[in-house]
C-alpha cells in the first residue's frame, strides 16, 4: 500500500468547513465523495490543517493509502467531479510514514481586508472603512514575535494540549485600498488568527493601547479578544515540509 499527499485549493464560502462532518457540506466531504466516484471504491482522507466554515485556501493538503494505482491524469478526473469551488492542484507521493498534519513546519495565512467598497472583493475581502494608525498596528503586531502562549487568542471549548504556538512571522501589508495582514506558526489555534485581527485592528484604531494590547496577549483570557472578525477574509495560503513531496507520473 502506497501513500499519497493531494494538494488542493478551495472558496470555502459554501462549506461548513474542512473536516467531514453529519449533514453539512465540507471539503473532505467533497473530496472524498469524488474520489469514491472515481474509485469505486471508499478512500478515507487525512487533513493537514482544519479551516472553519467560510474560511478559504490556497493550499492545503490530505493524505491518504492505497493500492490503486494513481496517475497524474487523475488530478484532471477528479477536478472534473468537484464542484468549481474545490481544484485538485497536484498528487505527491511520500514515504509509507509521512503525515500532512504532523510533518508540516509552517503554515501560513493571509487576512485581506478593503478601505474602499468594491462590490468584486465580496465575499473575498473584509470592507474596512476605518481610519487606522499603521504605526501602532504594526508595533503591536511585531509584539507577537515575543510570545509563545496564544491562550487568549484560542476559543472555547477548544480540545489541545497546548496553547503555545511558535509564530516566525507577523507584519501588515498595504497596497492602495488592499490591507493584509500575514502570519506564519508551525500551528493555530481555533479562531486565533480572526481574534488576532480583530484586536490588532482595535490597536489601529486607539481603541485600546499598546500596553493594554500586550496585557490582553499575557492574560489568557479569551473574553477580552474581538473573535467578531468574518470568516470569508482569511485564506490558508502555504503549507511547508521537508523534502518528501514526489510528484506522479
Amino acid at each position: 500500500m502506497s501513500r499519497y499527499f493531494l494538494e488542493l485549493c478551495y472558496d470555502g464560502a459554501t462549506f461548513g468547513g474542512f473536516q467531514i462532518q453529519n449533514n453539512v457540506d465540507t471539503i473532505q466531504g467533497a473530496v472524498q465523495a469524488a474520489m469514491k466516484t472515481l474509485y469505486r471504491e471508499e478512500i478515507e482522507l487525512t487533513g493537514a490543517s482544519r479551516t472553519d466554515a467560510g474560511v478559504h485556501a490556497l493550499q492545503n493538503f490530505f493524505h491518504f493509502d492505497t493500492d490503486i494505482v494513481i496517475t497524474q491524469k487523475q488530478v484532471y478526473n477528479l477536478n472534473a467531479i468537484l464542484p468549481n469551488t474545490v481544484v485538485i492542484k497536484a498528487i505527491y507521493e511520500v514515504p509509507e510514514t509521512a503525515h500532512c498534519r504532523f510533518d508540516a513546519t509552517t503554515r501560513s495565512y493571509i487576512y485581506k481586508l478593503h478601505t474602499q467598497k468594491d462590490p468584486f472583493l465580496e465575499g473575498r475581502s473584509w470592507y474596512y472603512p476605518f481610519p487606522l494608525d499603521l504605526n501602532l498596528l504594526n508595533q503591536a503586531t511585531k509584539t507577537l514575535l515575543s510570545f509563545t502562549n496564544y491562550e487568549s487568542f484560542s476559543k472555547k471549548n477548544t480540545a489541545v494540549n497546548t496553547f503555545e504556538c511558535s509564530v516566525s512571522k507577523a507584519f501588515w501589508q498595504v497596497e492602495g485600498t488592499h490591507l493584509y495582514f500575514h502570519i506564519d506558526s508551525n500551528r493555530f489555534l481555533r479562531g486565533m488568527i480572526r481574534g488576532l485581527v480583530g484586536t490588532l485592528l482595535q490597536v489601529g484604531r486607539g481603541q485600546i493601547s499598546l500596553e493594554e494590547w500586550m496585557d490582553i496577549v499575557a492574560s489568557h483570557n479569551e473574553q477580552r479578544v474581538d473573535f467578531s472578525t468574518p470568516a470569508y477574509g482569511l485564506y490558508l495560503s502555504a503549507i511547508q515540509y521537508p523534502n518528501f513531496l514526489k510528484k506522479i507520473d
